[in-house]
């Protein structure tokens, strides 16, 4: 199973926010998934892998040890 960070928006003038992360098999289940979970109105919807984020700066009580 991977981790899937979910972000999407309405508007082209809003930001994209998170919305909340997701948990799947690979790509095809995480996009299926995400529709499910969250839904089709979005003007775009957005999945980040959390294999590929380059943490910068993170608060420490995120941290999984």
């Amino acid at each position: 199973m991977e981790s899937y960070m979910v972000f999407a928006r309405t508007g082209y003038d809003e930001p994209v926010e998170y919305k909340g992360r997701l948990e799947a098999a690979g790509d095809e289940a995480a996009s299926k998934e995400a529709v499910e979970r969250f839904g089709e109105e979005w003007l775009e919807l957005v999945l980040v892998p959390e294999r590929e984020v380059y943490w910068v700066q993170r608060q420490e009580e995120e941290v999984e040890v």
